[in-house]
């Protein structure tokens, strides 16, 4: 009877069987003993624990408004105490300058070099004067008389890490700096910066300047004071640059529970350090941080203070206490939920107070587990028998079927599986068999596909391969030659790609350059790079101009052109010794230039057409000089139309400040500067295009 039953009646009948008597027996004794219990102590549990969550929620909220408390004050203090010393090392310095000026006849002084005659990293005094003030035989004698500053800013600059530099403007328009760094502006006039003013607006008072970064990106603030010459009159200001990395470190790094952070701000409320300014959407507005405005009447009415507010969406509580020195405010904040989530702790214990009323209650339900022995006994006697009966019925196709699938396991496809039964396993050995007709049939189409992906992953390794070796690689390359520094890279989208560069010497005093960008991707786009290399490089060498050169070169690429690709190009050639040359720009991306001590600067100029576009066209060319010290740098489309996961372009504002954030550098420097900032830029976001860069420094002969 039980060989053709399904399975879902045998297990249906088994529990039936089981269940159904043990709760007819279970349910009158249990309900009765445990229904009385049960309300009694839900209500010891729930009077205990909230009597220990209120008090101790209460405790640690007072505990946690004392730490926020000590913290600000404790920081705002420290922070405090380093301005101060700032404060008194420009009071001394302009206290100082001005006994200079009244014994001006005790001291010779000596002579000062200019900022750009100094040795950049080592700290030395430095002069020059404003445009358009002459050197007039008082003017020298004040710059003598201020080289003696010197031996005091010396000692100053040494002995104090936040110093940046100590300087003096004054009112016959000398710029007198003593520092490490050597950055030299003709235009820069002392008397127009917000510094000076602000302090001969107040005269013999230090004056603190708002927070800027400086070119290094470091935060800083400027702490300047007025002085007076031997006729008590206002001459000029001594002012000194204050790295504030040791205080934004200090905020960065203190770390307030789980959930809190520190922060400051100035006396505008604008954001000095705060552990999220360096993410993307970091909201700058101090009002948009909170749902109303308690905290900001707070600064408003109070140099110090605690409240809980809604901070960053999260009810917090907010500590705050303002420095003397320059008004900033330090502040401090945890989340309520934090301070109070020990109080979870209190109700443990409240649990364990339970314990009690736990072990009477044991008393009454002792009686009941000595019932439920007995019902347990008599059903595990009939469970045990019923149970002999059928499960052989249930268990023994299944294990001659789990031993059968095994075998297939192993790949034995050929072993079909006997169909013994009529019920659900019978019907499962049908379908095992007719799935393992499906899976010898699927395994031998995965074999030969897996082949073929093989041999053309292969095949683009080798191209990979031979489209790198034909790039030059070997930097710097001409090594012996003295006139100009070459670096360059290529990086593709994919296995291989249609951008490529090349240099070479067309004669002993002639550089190629040659950068260029094929249209497409993938394999096509690299055959066709492969072939117009080869062109270009062959016929420069044969002699003539960019233009000429590009003509040819177009027209033979023109010919069987079935793919219609095309390829732009911007082609160079250069005199070593002389800098002169000619630039051809089919269709390419502008080049940029920085002139020796300068800025990079994009060269604009209306292209040509991209070359294999149409048989016949001329190509234009431009003459172009370069002069020793300066650098050239060209690239493909892929640099300026990096683009990062909110579909925002990497942009030629974006080239231009990676490249001055060193415009000095080598070309190899350079090119990892740029590249570094198209990555961080990029992020996550998939590269879309090749990526290739070539930069010159022209030294000349």
């Amino acid at each position: 009877m039980f060989k053709h039953m399904k399975i879902s009646i045998k297990i249906l009948l088994v529990i039936i069987i089981m269940s159904l008597g043990a709760l007819l027996m279970v349910f009158g004794a249990s309900y009765y003993f445990m229904n009385s219990m049960v309300d009694e102590f839900r209500q010891t549990n729930i009077t205990l624990g909230l009597n220990s969550s209120n008090n101790a929620k209460d405790s640690l909220l007072s505990q946690a408004e004392d730490y926020l408390a000590k913290l600000v004050r404790k920081q705002a203090q420290a922070a405090n105490e380093e301005l101060y010393a700032v404060n008194r090392i420009v009071t001394e310095s302009a206290g100082y300058t001005n006994s200079l000026y009244v014994n001006n006849q005790y001291f010779t002084g000596k002579e000062m070099p200019r900022p750009d005659e100094t040795e950049a990293g080592v700290a030395s005094s430095k002069y020059f004067l404003a445009k358009g003030v002459e050197a007039t035989p008082g003017v020298v004698k004040e710059v003598n008389n201020l080289s003696s500053c010197e031996y005091m800013f010396a000692q100053f600059l040494d002995n104090n890490p936040t110093l940046d530099n100590i300087y003096i403007g004054t009112e016959s328009g000398i710029s007198y700096r003593y520092s490490r760094a050597n950055l030299y502006n003709p235009d820069y006039d002392p008397r127009e910066r917000g510094w000076y003013k602000a302090a001969m607006e107040n005269q013999d008072t230090l004056v603190w300047l708002p927070t800027y970064e400086d070119s290094y990106g470091n935060t800083c603030i400027t702490a300047a004071m007025s002085y007076r010459d031997e006729y008590d009159r206002t001459v000029g200001v001594v002012a000194s640059d204050v790295l504030l990395t040791s205080i934004i470190d200090d905020v960065m790094s203190l770390k307030v529970g789980e959930t809190g952070s520190c922060f400051v701000i100035d006396s505008d409320y604008a954001f000095i350090a705060h552990p999220d300014m360096t993410n993307e959407d970091f909201n700058y507005d101090l009002a948009g941080h909170f749902e109303d405005d308690a905290f900001i009447n707070a600064l408003n009415t109070s140099d110090s203070g605690i409240l809980e507010t809604v901070y960053d969406g999260e009810p917090s509580y907010l500590a705050f206490a303002r420095l003397e020195e320059t008004g900033w405010i330090f502040c401090a904040s945890i989340e309520t939920a934090e301070v109070i989530a020990p109080a979870q702790k209190a109700r443990a214990e409240s649990d364990a107070l339970t314990e009690a009323s736990q072990q009477d209650m044991q008393a009454k339900l002792s009686n009941v587990f000595r019932l439920f022995m007995i019902f347990f006994a008599i059903i595990g006697i009939i469970v045990i028998m019923i149970s002999f009966a059928v499960s052989g019925t249930i268990t023994k196709p299944i294990q001659r079927l789990t031993a059968s699938v095994h075998d297939i396991g192993k790949g034995n496809f050929e072993k079909k599986i006997p169909v013994e039964s009529g019920d659900e396993v019978g019907e499962l050995a049908g379908k095992f068999n007719d799935m393992q007709d499906n899976l010898k049939e699927y395994m031998d189409n995965l074999k030969k596909v897996t082949a073929e992906k093989e041999r053309i992953g292969a095949e683009l390794n080798v191209a990979t391969k031979i489209q790198a070796d034909m790039l030059p690689k070997i930097f710097p390359p001409y090594s012996e030659r003295k006139e100009f520094v070459l670096a360059a890279s290529m990086h593709p989208a994919k296995e291989v790609g249609g951008d490529f560069y090349d240099f070479f010497l067309v004669d002993e005093e002639h550089l190629g350059l040659v950068v260029a960008d094929v249209s497409g991707k993938g394999v096509p786009a690299a055959l066709f790079m492969v072939i117009a290399k080869t062109m270009i490089k062959n016929r420069a060498i044969m002699g003539g101009g960019p233009a000429e050169i590009l003509t040819e070169v177009n027209n033979q690429l023109c010919e069987g052109n079935e793919a219609e690709l095309f390829v732009t190009v911007w082609f160079a050639i250069i005199d070593i010794n002389t800098g002169k040359g000619l630039a051809a720009n089919a269709g390419h991306e502008h080049p940029v230039l920085r002139r020796a001590g300068g800025q990079f600067e994009l060269i604009e100029y209306r292209h040509s057409p991209a070359v294999a576009t149409m048989e016949g066209i001329r190509f234009k060319e431009h003459e172009f000089e370069l002069h020793p010290g300066d650098t050239l740098l060209e690239y493909t489309d892929g640099v300026t139309e990096a683009t990062n996961k909110d579909n925002v372009l990497f942009g030629n504002d974006r080239l231009l400040a990676a490249l001055n954030k060193e415009p000095d550098a080598a070309p190899d420097v350079l090119l990892q500067n740029l590249r570094k900032d198209i990555d961080e830029f990029v992020g996550t976001a998939p590269q879309f295009d090749d990526i290739t860069m070539l930069g010159l420094t022209f030294y000349g002969s």
